[in-house]
């Protein structure tokens, strides 16, 4: 598999935002927003444990006079990279990109015009899971031509084909659940799916960028391909969580179908990272200055409470894989409970994966409205979809 990263890095936002109505990374030094180059970095970072086939990297920099020491950050983790100084803007810069990509003579394709999804894999093993979704993926190929796995929004596409779950009636209606076992969830998009979080077959890259004339358009990443069509699209979603969106789910706050800062919170780049000096305090219910504290039987985050809040809720065995040769301590408290830290990761990933239930969200003043205003929708949502029958 290919490693394809074209980004361009600025400081300067594409469109201007409202700040999220929750804004974490105001209520913790931890969570504050590092710069978009660190977050690139960190990314890049996250790559370099997966032996991929080859390593094909276009980016630009809004300050140019960075350029030299990222490069030099790139060949320390990619020795053989390939490097190109210019982003994809256009149709002809992604049909350039194709001739380069077919040239490395590995059709699928790890796509990523984002620089905030790092690989959030915590074993070993978890590269061989990887090669699995790739090896299913290829017998996929040989029913349908067009194929790719889901690497990002966990949450959105782990709940999206189920017609009785809420991601499906925002996100997935036009797909039909095809296959599922303990490894994979594998359906069919009717209409095609043009989030730039997949491992592509070249095939459903070349027919992206080069089966419509999109020559008068911007196109950055695959978001930009409206007037493509793709037929019968297959999805593989893995029911492991593989990487994540730096900043979380800040953009559907307030949303009929927001995710909780206290399910999913923005990702963090933990201090001594690029030192690889990094500190974890593990188990203890008072924080730790100075430390990255994971303890997954506390109640808060560190940006709900800055006394007994913990930065983040895994088992030690789910530390991110690519933080482990960058650890210089990890405190452990002799007087945790282990076999019950683990129990509540697992309460706290089960919440991730249903984040809009009453399980997850709890059921306060708040998201007592919350559910009845879903409740609302989906009988709105239900009597249109049977109108529509009825009209037909």
């Amino acid at each position: 598999m290919i490693l394809y990263f074209d980004t361009f890095i600025t400081e300067t936002p594409l469109h201007k935002k409202a700040p999220p109505k929750d804004d974490v990374r105001d209520k913790h030094d931890i969570y504050r927003m590092p710069s978009k180059i660190e977050i690139a970095k960190y990314s890049l970072a996250s790559y370099s444990i997966f032996s991929w086939s080859n390593v094909y990297i276009k980016y630009e920099l809004e300050d140019t006079s960075l350029t030299l020491e990222f490069d030099n950050f790139i060949k320390e983790l990619f020795p053989e990279v390939i490097i190109e100084h210019e982003r994809s803007d256009s149709q002809s810069d992604y049909q350039n990109s194709l001739a380069t990509l077919k040239k490395l003579n590995d059709p699928w394709i790890f796509y990523s015009p984002n620089n905030d999804h790092p690989l959030l894999i915590s074993q070993k093993t978890d590269t061989e899971y990887i090669k699995r979704l790739v090896d299913k993926a290829e017998q996929w190929r040989a029913l349908f031509p067009f194929v790719s796995i889901i690497y990002s929004h966990f949450e959105e596409y782990i709940n999206a084909p189920y017609p009785n779950s809420a991601n499906h009636r925002f996100f997935g209606k036009d797909m039909v659940l095809l296959h599922e076992d303990d490894e994979v969830i594998i359906c069919l998009k009717k209409h095609g799916d043009f989030n730039s979080v997949q491992i592509v077959h070249i095939d459903l890259f070349s027919h992206w960028f080069t089966s419509s004339d999109l020559s008068a358009s911007v196109v950055r990443r695959a978001e930009d391909l409206h007037q493509v069509e793709v037929k019968n699209h297959i999805l593989i979603i893995p029911k492991k969580r593989l990487c994540a969106h730096f900043d979380g789910y800040e953009h559907m706050q307030g949303t009929a179908n927001e995710i909780l800062q206290d399910t999913s919170p923005v990702l963090f780049i933990p201090p001594g990272f690029f030192d690889k000096k990094i500190k974890i305090a593990y188990g203890y219910s008072q924080r730790k200055n100075g430390y990255t504290n994971i303890n997954p039987g506390t109640k808060k985050y560190s940006f709900r409470n800055s006394t007994t809040g913990t930065d983040l809720k895994l088992s030690l065995a789910e530390i991110p894989l690519f933080w482990k040769d960058r650890i210089k301590e990890i405190d452990i408290n002799p007087h945790a409970n282990h076999q019950l830290l683990n129990k509540m990761a697992r309460v706290h990933f089960a919440k991730q994966k249903y984040p809009w239930s009453v399980f997850s969200r709890g059921l306060n003043g708040k998201n007592f409205i919350f559910q009845i205003k879903r409740g609302l929708r989906f009988i709105r949502d239900e009597f249109i979809t049977k109108q529509g029958i009825l009209q037909k």
